[in-house]
Order: C-alpha cells, then sequence, then structure tokens
C-alpha cells in the first residue's frame, strides 16, 4: 500500500507528540463543531474531525486496516510551536514511519488553518488515530525506567531518583500534572465503572463514545448468585473502558466495586453493593476484579479496580451526623465476621483501594495505619495504592479534627498509607509538610513510586506495539454481545417471591389486556440506579409489556412520593378494565442515594394505598414488581389474598423492562435469589443506625436478626421445581473431632430439574452452630445451576476450617466442640463434634504476581 501523507500542522503538532496527545477519527457534525476544538485541535477529512486527546500513541489508518507508527520526531524541534512543522507519514516494504520537516509545497497532501479547524488541501482516504507513550523518544528510550524488559520495582526507583520533589508532589492528587520535561503526560486517576463505565471525571460520553452498556446495579448482581456473570460482567466493562481509554475518553483506573456489607437497611447506598452477606460481598469482589484486570495479556491490568470503602462505611447522612464526621465504633469480633471477608478477598488481586470519609474507632479511615498498613498490607496481601474518598484527605483535619495543621494531616495520611488523595490537598500541602519536617523525601518516594508502579503495570510505559490492549477499538462499545449479557443479568437477577396458584407465567395472547400501573411503571433512568453512565437504550416496564405483544394501557397513579392521590382513581380504572394488572412501585434516587439515608423503610408516601385501591379494583390477577435498591417492608403484600404474585426487580439495567416481561410471560424462569433480609417497617425504631454492632437487638442480616423478616436473605422461587441428593452416601448425623473438622469437610451435591421448564437453581449452603453467640447461619458457598426438564448436575461444596470456626471477642476462630449443621439446598447434615477447642489462625495472603514486589 502506497501511502504518503503531509499534515501542517503548525503550532498543534507539538500538542499531538511533545504534549503525548491522542487523536482520533471523529464525525463533524454540529454537535462536535459545538465542542470548542480550538488552537488547532481539530483535523478536518471527509466530514470527519482528527481530534487530539491526552493520551499516548500513533496509527494510521485506511479503512478498517490499522497499521503502527514509528516515530522519528525531533522533541526539540516538534515543541516549538512558532515554527511550522509538518507530519509526514511514509509507506517504504510496508513499514510506515513518521517526520516532523518544514513544510513543503511539493508535500501531496497538506492541512490549512481555517478558524478552529485545519482543512485538508486534498484527500489520500487516510485517517490519523495518534498517541505516544512517555518512552517513545530519546533520549528517555534509554533510561531504565522505560526499558520494558526489567522488573517494574527497578524502572519505578530509577524514575524517583529522576523526578524533582514538586514533580512528586504533583502526582499526589487524582488529577494528576504533567511533568512536561520528562513527556509524562498528565493523568486523571478518577473515573467511574460500577455497572458499565459511568459518567466521572475522567470518563467523557461525547462523540465518539456517546454511551456504555448499562448493566444491572449492583444489588442486583447479588441476587443472580451467579458469579461467572460477574466476571463477564467485569470483562465487558473493562473492554469498553479500554476503548474508551483508547480515544483519550476515560482513564484506566476505576472506582469500583463497591463491596462494603449491608448493614442497614436505611442506607442509601446499599444498592451499590451485592448484598448483606460477607462471603458473597467476597466472591463478588473477587470476581468483578478478575474481570476488570486480567484479559487476555497476561503482562499487564486491562485497567486498575479500586475495592472500597475501605473498611466500615454505610452511613450517608442519618439523626443529624453524616459520613464525613461519622466515627464507627467496630469490634474486633464484626472487623472479622463482617467488615473485613470482601477487602480480604479483595486485596491480593486488585490495584487499589479506596479509604472512606468516616473515622473507624476514633481514627479517621484515611490516616488509620491499622486499617491500611497493619491489615490490608500486612495481613491481607495488599499491594497497589490507597485513594481517598473525595476530600477525605482534608476532613481528617476539618470534620474530624484529628489532626491542628495542613503538614500535620498529609503526615497523618501519608504515615497512616494513603498513597492518593481525590482531591488536591495532597499536592497543596505536601511542600509545607516537608518544610516542617513532618513528612520526607522517602514518604513521596513510597506513595508516588507506588502511584507510578500501577501505571507500569498498565502498559502506560511501554511500546504500543506490544500490547493488545492499546488496540481495543469502539467497535468493542455496546456489542450485540454486551447488550446481550445486561439483559441476561436482568434476567438472572430478578426474584419471584410470591406466586399464588402458579398465576406466573402468563400467556402473552395479543387478546390479553394488561394496565401497568405505578410510580415506576414507565421508570428508564430509575432502572440504573446511581453511578451509571449513558445507555444505548433504556427499556421501561411499559415498553417491555408492549414488546410481548399484548394490549397496554399505562397508568402513573402517583409519583415516587406519592404525595398526590387525585390520580388513583385513573389508576384504579386502568385495573378493573384490565384482564390483568402489573403493578411497579418502590424507590429511586430521589429516596436512596449517596449522602443520603432513608428514615422509614416502608413504600414511600401513599404507594402501599396505591396498592391496596389498585389490587381491590383489578378483576383479574395482579402482579407487584418492587423496582428499589433498599429494602422495603413488604409483609402486607405478601399476606393480601389481592396480590397474586410479587417480583423483586431492583435497579435491573438498560434491559430492565424487557427482563421483567420475560419473566411474567415466561419466555424466561426467573432463579434469583434476595440478597438481603426485608425487615418489617418496625426495625428502624428498633436499632440506632449508629450502631456497628451485628449482634445489638433485634441483630443484622439474616445472620443475626431475632425477629419476622417479611422474606428473608436467599428467598426465591422458580416455575420449575429441583431435587437435591448427595452424590456420595452419607449418613445424616456423623461423629467428628474438632481436630478433624479443622482439615474441612467436602460435599457433592446432585441438583436435578423435577419440572417441566427450564430452569436455574441457585443452591445455597449455609452452615449453623450451637457454639454459643455464633450466628444463626451463615452462607459458606452456593452454585447457580441451569438445567433442562430431567437434567442434573453435580455440584462441589468445599468447608474448610473457616467454615466451623466461631470468632470470639478478640477477632480470633475458633472450632468449639458442638453441634454444627450443613444445609445444602433441601439436604441436611449434622455434625457431633468433640474433643478440645481447635485455634484456626488467620492466614497472611500472598499478592498476586503483577503486584508481589510491590512495597
Amino acid at each position: 500500500m502506497n501511502l504518503l501523507s503531509l499534515l501542517c500542522l503548525a503550532g498543534a503538532l507539538h500538542l499531538a507528540l511533545a504534549g503525548v496527545h491522542n487523536v482520533q477519527l471523529w464525525h463533524c457534525d454540529e454537535a462536535a463543531a459545538s465542542q470548542g476544538w480550538s488552537d488547532d485541535l481539530c483535523l478536518v477529512h471527509n466530514q470527519k474531525c482528527l481530534h487530539f486527546h491526552e493520551n499516548g500513541r500513533m496509527f494510521l489508518r485506511s479503512g478498517t486496516s490499522s497499521h503502527q507508527l514509528t516515530h522519528k520526531a525531533d522533541t526539540k524541534q516538534i515543541s516549538d510551536p512558532k515554527k511550522k512543522r509538518c507530519l509526514q507519514a511514509r509507506s517504504a516494504d510496508g513499514a510506515l514511519s513518521l517526520t516532523v520537516e518544514e513544510c513543503s509545497d511539493k508535500a501531496e497532501q497538506q492541512w490549512v488553518r481555517d478558524g478552529n479547524r485545519v482543512q485538508p488541501i486534498s484527500s489520500p482516504g487516510l485517517c490519523l488515530d495518534a498517541t505516544q507513550s512517555p518512552c517513545e523518544n530519546a533520549p528517555f528510550n534509554t533510561y531504565t525506567y522505560c526499558n520494558s524488559s526489567l522488573d517494574i520495582v527497578t524502572r519505578v526507583t530509577d524514575l524517583m531518583e529522576r523526578l524533582q520533589t514538586a514533580e512528586k508532589i504533583s502526582q499526589l492528587g487524582t488529577g494528576a500534572k504533567s511533568i512536561d520535561r520528562m513527556q509524562i503526560p498528565a493523568y486523571q486517576w478518577w473515573s467511574e465503572g460500577l455497572h458499565g463505565v459511568a459518567r466521572s471525571p475522567g470518563v467523557n460520553f461525547g462523540s465518539p463514545t456517546p454511551n456504555a452498556t448499562s448493566f444491572p446495579q449492583v444489588i442486583n448482581l447479588g441476587a443472580t448468585f451467579n458469579m461467572s456473570l460477574v466476571l463477564a460482567m467485569g470483562s465487558v466493562i473493562s473492554t469498553e473502558a479500554r476503548a474508551f481509554a483508547n480515544v483519550g475518553h476515560a482513564g484506566l483506573t476505576y472506582f469500583a466495586p463497591n463491596i462494603n456489607i449491608y448493614r442497614d437497611p436505611r442506607w442509601g447506598r446499599g444498592q451499590e453493593t451485592p448484598g448483606e452477606d460477607p462471603y458473597l460481598s467476597a466472591k463478588y469482589a473477587q470476581n468483578y476484579v478478575n474481570g476488570m484486570q486480567f484479559g487476555f495479556d497476561p503482562r499487564y491490568f486491562k485497567v486498575i479496580a479500586t475495592c472500597k470503602h475501605y473498611a466500615a462505611y454505610d452511613l450517608e447522612n442519618w439523626n443529624h451526623v453524616d459520613r464525613f464526621h461519622f466515627d464507627a465504633n467496630v469490634t474486633d469480633q464484626d472487623f472479622v465476621e463482617s467488615y473485613f471477608p470482601a477487602f480480604q478477598a479483595c486485596s491480593p488481586l486488585v490495584g487499589s483501594i479506596m479509604c472512606s470519609y468516616n473515622a473507624v474507632n476514633g481514627v479517621p479511615s484515611c490516616a488509620n495505619n491499622f486499617l491500611m498498613n497493619e491489615m490490608a498490607r500486612g495481613q491481607f496481601g495488599f499491594r497497589g495504592y490507597f485513594v481517598s474518598d473525595c476530600g477525605a484527605i482534608g476532613r481528617i483535619t476539618s470534620a474530624h479534627k484529628y489532626t491542628n495543621t495542613p503538614e500535620d494531616t498529609v503526615a497523618a495520611g501519608l504515615h497512616g498509607g494513603c498513597d492518593l488523595d481525590c482531591g488536591g490537598y495532597y499536592p497543596s500541602n505536601a511542600q509545607t509538610a516537608l518544610d516542617k519536617k513532618t513528612i520526607v523525601e522517602g514518604d513521596l518516594d513510597l506513595a508516588v513510586g507506588r502511584l507510578f508502579g500501577l501505571r507500569f503495570v498498565l502498559g502506560q510505559f511501554d511500546p504500543v506495539a506490544e500490547q493488545p490492549y492499546e488496540h481495543i477499538g469502539l467497535d468493542q462499545i455496546s456489542t450485540m454481545e454486551h447488550q446481550a449479557l445486561a439483559l441476561e443479568a436482568a434476567r438472572e437477577s430478578l426474584v419471584l417471591l410470591k406466586n399464588t396458584g402458579g398465576v406466573l407465567p402468563m400467556e402473552a395472547k395479543s387478546s390479553l389486556k394488561v394496565a401497568v400501573i405505578g410510580p415506576n411503571s414507565a421508570a428508564t433512568s430509575t432502572m440504573q440506579g446511581n453511578y451509571h453512565g449513558n445507555a444505548p437504550y433504556l427499556i421501561s416496564p411499559q415498553q417491555g409489556l408492549q414488546q410481548a405483544g399484548v394490549q397496554v394501557t399505562q397508568v402513573q397513579g402517583c409519583d415516587i412520593k406519592c404525595t398526590d392521590t387525585s390520580k388513583f382513581s385513573q389508576a384504579t380504572a386502568a385495573a378493573a378494565a384490565a384482564d390483568a394488572v402489573v403493578l411497579v412501585v418502590g424507590l429511586d434516587q430521589s429516596q436512596e442515594s449517596e449522602g443520603h439515608d432513608r428514615t422509614d423503610i416502608s413504600l414511600p408516601g401513599n404507594q402501599s394505598q396505591l396498592i391496596d385501591a389498585v389490587s381491590a379494583a383489578a378483576k383479574g390477577p395482579v402482579v407487584l414488581v418492587v423496582m428499589t435498591g433498599g429494602q422495603v417492608d413488604l409483609t402486607a403484600a405478601k399476606a393480601s389474598a389481592k396480590i397474586s404474585a410479587i417480583i423483586w426487580a431492583g435497579y435491573p439495567g438498560q434491559s430492565g423492562g424487557q427482563a421483567i416481561s420475560d419473566v411474567i410471560f415466561g419466555v424466561y424462569n426467573p432463579g434469583g435469589r434476595l440478597p438481603y433480609t426485608l425487615y418489617p417497617a418496625d426495625y428502624v425504631n428498633q436499632i440506632s443506625m449508629f450502631d456497628m454492632n451485628f449482634r445489638s437487638k433485634p441483630g443484622r442480616t439474616y445472620k443475626f436478626y431475632t425477629g419476622e423478616a417479611s422474606y428473608s436473605f436467599g428467598d426465591g422461587l422458580s416455575y420449575t421445581t429441583f431435587s437435591h441428593e448427595w452424590a456420595v452416601d452419607m449418613l445424616s448425623t456423623s461423629s467428628m473431632s474438632t481436630s478433624q473438622l479443622k482439615d474441612g469437610v467436602s460435599y457433592r451435591v446432585t441438583v436435578k430439574n423435577t419440572g417441566k421448564v427450564l430452569g436455574d437453581d441457585a443452591v445455597l449452603a449455609f452452615i449453623s452452630s450451637t457454639v454459643p453467640g455464633a450466628p444463626m447461619k451463615q452462607l459458606f458457598g452456593f452454585e447457580r445451576v441451569k438445567l433442562a426438564p430431567g437434567g442434573s448436575k453435580t455440584i462441589f461444596f468445599d468447608s474448610p476450617a473457616e467454615t466451623f470456626a466461631s470468632v470470639d471477642a478478640k477477632g480470633e476462630r475458633h472450632i468449639h466442640p458442638a453441634t454444627y449443621t450443613v444445609s445444602i439446598g433441601s439436604l441436611r447434615h449434622t455434625i457431633k463434634a468433640e474433643g478440645d477447642v481447635v485455634h484456626v489462625p488467620h492466614k497472611k495472603q500472598e499478592p498476586h504476581k503483577l503486584l508481589k514486589n510491590f512495597r
């Protein structure tokens, strides 16, 4: 292919190469032109624009072909914006190269400045997608830190020796500055990807990345009890994140997952978590992080995930105390049983952990040496960087009054273990801390070294041609496969809680008249929950039912607050005229969100009265769909003979309405399980939200709650039936010694679909014991199995020593002589253990191989 192109970029070339900016082909439309591109930042070609972005590599594209370009640019020459320079692409023997030369009239193509654009004189049919590695040009490519064959610790050490103090300080905030003398570009550490690439400072949803796949909210993913699905979702999010990043529209460091335990039903951010169980949250953390960080190139992280908010954070603003001032008093027992397990599972794998706003036992989380250094780094195998929640470093002094001066605050954060400030407090005050000797240069080297170490693991300083992730293109965003996975996730997350007389599934006949009623009956963005991006589409419950081919009438009845009942009559009239009613109630972000806890766990306003009025007027079956992230009391609906079926829908994402319709009409057989306990409304009057103790009466989560829940953790029905049998002969009761239990017990269970339709069985494994003070029961395993009618599968559950060990007040685990009951699906196995109390020591974890040599 004979390619020759000359682009006269004038001063813009400095931005393209020396400033390490990315160039991507964009459609030249009014929207693009209105974005204020100026200073030669936009090249127009065949009604498309080449746009410069902050990133770093160059490709020459012709049609669908993409060719890596090598740079032969004199960086001193191109950094002079006053001289006209030309970027010339040549092809010789199949190899492409770029040179920077004086502009020549003999060039086959020139580009000239026209207002805020650069217009082509001729059109060779080429497009340029360009960025550049900080290590591409001389003399940097001869330095040790640029040698990709060396280990990262050696490279980071060399880089730290070359950086000046002020340059190190400039890297301590999430908006890290460029280091121009070394051609190291600026970097924005803050991108969001909780359940899809999401709006955040590091993410740009402008053209050519207008949307990203929007999966169900995390609480829904917990309800699937399908960790292979979570792994696949993480892989999709990271693929789309790389595609965004490769056109300069996102960073590579993501502030997700949220793996805090959903301790109290009032918490506004429980929707972001997998639920109330530590084991489930730990498995979610592992699979999400694996999907995000590890792909087909084992040499690099695909992106970096951030497990948050370490370690006891679950209050926004309750009873006049907000998260910035709250001091969580946590016992060692609760740390080990409930608050630590998810972070312990995450720590050896993940590149980043976020410390929380609140204090823990008197010490702000982002200055907490015990949490960050002793536990995460010392015991859990964490070797990445700690980042503060945004603004948390400054609040060490302003909110918690833990320090009195800026220099002491910087020292508290760095010495406590927090390397990166999401904010500007470190960059603004670190020099003062150095001057006043509350920190030393070595503190900066440790923190900044960790940050650059992870950038090396991302490949940001290595040859682009060697990195497959750098070639993930825009065609990998919101693909048909990704959309199908989002739909499958929504379907798998729906929980059928009630199905009186087998009223569901209904037959989707064209003559069937369905009234879809309620404040969330036409919900779209509500289905995304919080921390979401721009979805390619949003299918509401109304639209999903319409797509099924039935006759649909939609009436809202009232909004989410439901203080105005004037339209109840419209709702009851629609219900009376319909063959069936789908009543969609629940919450939205005005009721539960970051910064906003609830005081009441009943349905808001008069929603319960709407349910009563509509169900009384309906002549056919009433299906209640509960769209909510947080728990709401469903005691009345469960007991009502007029409510035929209840579906918990969570916040089901971009395809939520289709998933709901598919379950109602039997296109999909529900198999989700509740990821939390649905308490009665009076629960909030029985326990303070400030009380972090799980055993405080009436108890928190299914493990300790002694009251009567409307529905319990793990509840969920199916349209088919399943049987469970031991795969090997097993006595119903066994006698073992405590020392034998320390070696663990293995179980093999055969699951069979004994019904008439294809279905999923989420098989949950619990253990309970007669040990005083132990949880009433706790999850130690689960697996979701899809089976055709008559089909069977044998699955395996391992119960190691930790399964049988109880945690004492000091946070130590022991196996006691007692009676233990293992429950797997419908099976029960009782173990009578005798002998001495056996100590089960905590295991010190080893970090992932890409991180093992980090400090």
